[in-house]
């Protein structure tokens, strides 16, 4: 790094943005080491030390930038926080599509209502935007919604997917009107020609092959399915579904090595490759990961023109820079620091083992098998962070298929351009070959190992471990084995520990309850939602695999609800659930339904009523209502537990109501801690009576924001004070979890304490 100032900056910038994002504190800590150090140094500011000072001068900046863009778009998200309808008008920049809806991306926006321009764009999402095309100046009503972050651990981060991509609100519009037509020759013609190569792709690839090279040529993933996307990163290379440096150095590169060989002079072929590069990236979107390998692609055309060596980890640092200067979020943005730790992994090789002379094809293979390997290592710490879980054969993946990836990829491009079966036939083929390839992972016996979320801390000290055994690589093999050993170590202890903790997940209008019970277990209490879709998806397995486990013992679904078991049924075909467990009551359509989806998924089905029971090392849970076939409504039926874990006493309650509260009171059900209060705090259930039973010390609620219903009701939560419990809403505060440390509870971790 003394030699690469622009590296340097980049770890600087991005460190400093991801402190200011977690703690702002610590910025101010690290300008007081700067100025001790400059102090220290003063005099001998070269070699390492200025390597350091420039770090120190990146993470200043990077943390300021971050501060001060975080500020703008926060200040204008409370301002429009509680706006109804709105009148937007600006530039529509691309037009694109979803699996349900159309997408208009709107930059220039302005509100003439309120005589106020946004600082970012605005994604406009519709079933149909007609004739509007990029380029159109139009005027849309409608809602604005800022993006929230994420209510659940584990969940994606919105915000800071759509921050990072200069996009501060999305907009549902009621009406649409186009006003003009802005100058902008180039986009509209990139736009039709763009629609011109998805309608050859159609002519030419049946629907299983066509998806895949609308992903990778156009950007449009509308096409591919879940099961197609789950193979693929299964296999650890879905990073060729998206446009990233691969096809962008096979586009603009390509067409600079012909012109060179053709012995065009290098300004006239770089400035092709660039001018050709440049249209691919806005024709697909633009994307962070196109943009950085554009970035590089300049930076090394500018080396040819000069006369100078190009040197990867520079130009990668240089590349880097801008981007987190254009918008820092992008320092917590998954695409984006996986997209550099690719081109890092790929510069640290080369310095490492120089490509010298590579005399046989053999040679090649055994190098380029190395590199998958020093990849996969690099980037696991990123995975792992991002997606909690790691796939250990993926650098075979890659090392076999990527070949067959670049040759189709190839073929394929040139199809879109020219529909002759000369080159789809082929493209075809290679990619058949890769699908059928890829497929072998879902039978091999180790697909992915499920870690947890590790500790950013630990993620930066198995960096720094690695930087230790690259100085260490010249020297004895003791140390870098040891060195090697250590930063293992480091990502093993960096993982989730898993606890046992009580987690009440916001999933809207619905009850999702998990249980972490032994630090071996996770057991499920309903999970489903009627306000938000694919809550299995995006919310319940993430969170299950974020605590560092493979899949669910149990899921228990406390009465046949749709907003209590649509995220459960989700992801049955998963194999994440192991076994279902239902209420013994009479069968609705909805009870048979799930019944044999369960197995069909080949999950074991077991049915419980008042007297069931779990039990483990330290914790009960025994269910209190109903008897089996009962006669009652499906919410008084709904079943009732009680837990007990390492002192703490917990109701869960379901959808109970006042008829199966009364049959509660009247068993003599005794005092508990933690009370979920029944029905979404529904006006007809949490009655006086049992709450006098229950004597609880807190309530939970779980319901959806500014739900139609109008939960909690007003008259539920008089009666939950008047009892004198603490009253938590999800709908307020996200999820809602307790844990134990030190033989003591906590609330979120720690706003409230209750002795065991």
């Amino acid at each position: 790094m003394n030699n690469r100032p622009f590296l340097a900056v980049f770890a600087g910038c991005w460190l400093g943005e991801i402190t200011a994002c977690h703690d702002v504190r610590m910025v101010f800590a690290a300008l007081l080491f700067s100025g001790i150090f400059v102090l220290f140094f003063k005099k001998q500011i070269s070699g390492w030390r200025r390597a350091v000072l420039f770090f120190f001068a990146g993470f200043l900046a990077g943390a300021l930038m971050f501060v001060y863009q975080n500020k703008r778009f926060t200040r204008q998200e409370n301002v429009l926080k509680s706006s109804e309808q709105v009148r937007a008008a600006g530039t529509a920049e691309w037009k694109g599509r979803t699996k349900k809806k159309e997408f208009l991306l709107l930059s220039h926006v302005y509100l003439p209502d309120r005589h106020l321009y946004l600082d970012g764009d605005v994604m406009v999402y519709d079933d149909d935007f007609g004739h509007i095309l990029p380029g159109n100046k139009v005027v849309l009503t409608g809602e604005l919604l800022p993006h929230e972050g994420p209510s659940n651990l584990g969940e994606n981060d919105m915000r800071i997917y759509y921050l990072s991509r200069n996009i501060g609100f999305t907009m549902f519009p009621d009406k649409k009107e186009i006003l003009g037509q802005e100058k902008k020759f180039w986009k509209s013609r990139l736009f039709s020609l763009r629609n011109r190569m998805s309608k050859n792709l159609s002519l030419q690839y049946d629907e299983k092959i066509r998806p895949m090279f609308e992903a990778m040529i156009l950007g449009d993933k509308t096409g591919i399915s879940k099961d197609l996307k789950d193979t693929f990163t299964q296999s650890g290379i879905v990073h060729i579904l998206a446009i990233s440096g691969l096809h962008i150095s096979l586009a603009g590169a390509g067409i600079y090595r012909r012109l060179r060989g053709a012995g065009v002079p290098v300004c006239l072929s770089g400035a092709a490759g660039l001018t050709f590069a440049l249209s691919y990236c806005v024709m697909t979107g633009m994307t962070g990961s196109s943009k950085r390998a554009l970035f590089m692609f300049f930076f090394f055309v500018l080396s040819q023109v000069c006369g100078r060596s190009y040197d990867l980890l520079s130009s990668g640092g240089a590349a880097g820079l801008l981007l987190l200067l254009e918008s820092p979020f992008r320092c917590l943005d998954a695409g984006f620091l996986m997209s550099m730790g690719a081109v890092m992994a790929a510069g640290i090789y080369r310095e490492v083992l120089p490509a010298g002379k590579q005399k046989t094809f053999r040679d090649r293979q055994i190098r380029r098998f190395v590199f998958c390997i020093v990849v996969q290592i690099i980037m696991t710490p990123v995975l792992l962070y991002f997606q909690y879980e790691c796939y250990p054969l993926s650098f075979i993946f890659n090392f076999l298929m990527l070949p067959l990836v670049t040759a189709g990829f190839t073929a394929g491009f040139l199809s879109a351009f020219l529909p002759v079966f000369l080159f789809s036939v082929p493209a075809s083929a290679l990619f058949s070959l890769v699908v059928a390839g890829t497929s072998l992972s879902r039978r091999l016996p180790v697909q992915n190992l499920v870690l947890g979320k590790p500790s950013f801390l630990w993620i930066i000290v198995f960096y720094m471990g690695l930087c230790l055994l690259y100085k260490t690589l010249k020297k004895s093999s003791y140390h870098k084995y040891a060195c090697l050993l250590a930063c293992g170590c480091f990502l093993i202890l960096g993982v989730q520990k898993k606890q046992d903790k009580i987690s009440f997940l916001d999933v809207g209008q619905g009850d999702c309850i998990a249980l972490s019970l032994n630090r071996q277990d996770m057991i499920l209490v309903d999970g489903g939602s009627s306000s938000k879709q694919d809550v299995g998806q995006y919310i319940i397995a993430p969170y299950v695999k974020s605590q560092g486990y493979q899949a669910v013992s149990a899921a228990v679904i406390t009465h046949l609800d749709s907003d209590h078991y649509s995220g459960i049924r989700e992801l049955l075909p998963s194999g994440m659930i192991r076994c279902l467990y239902l209420p013994r009551v009479k069968k609705d359509h909805a009870y048979m339904e799930i019944e044999k989806e369960a197995r069909q998924y080949h999950v074991s089905v077991s049915y419980l009523s008042m007297g069931s029971k779990f039990s483990g090392t330290d914790w009960s849970m025994e269910c209190l209502h109903p008897g089996p076939d009962t006669g009652l409504e499906k919410n008084a039926a709904s079943l009732v537990f009680r837990l007990k874990v390492r002192g703490l006493s917990v109701l869960l309650t379901g959808d109970l109501e006042n008829e199966g509260e009364e049959m509660l009171v009247q068993s003599g059900i005794q005092h508990a801690d933690i009370l979920k209060v029944g029905h979404h705090g529904s006006k007809n259930g949490t009655g006086e009576e049992l709450l006098r039973q229950l004597r609880p010390k807190i309530a939970i609620v779980s319901a959806g924001k500014k739900n139609r219903y109008g939960h909690p009701h007003r008259e539920t939560v008089r009666r939950l004070n008047d009892s004198g419990c603490s009253i938590y809403e999800t709908s307020r505060s996200g999820m809602l979890w307790f844990s134990m440390e030190r033989k003591r509870w906590y609330l979120n971790p720690k706003l409230d304490i209750m002795k065991q």
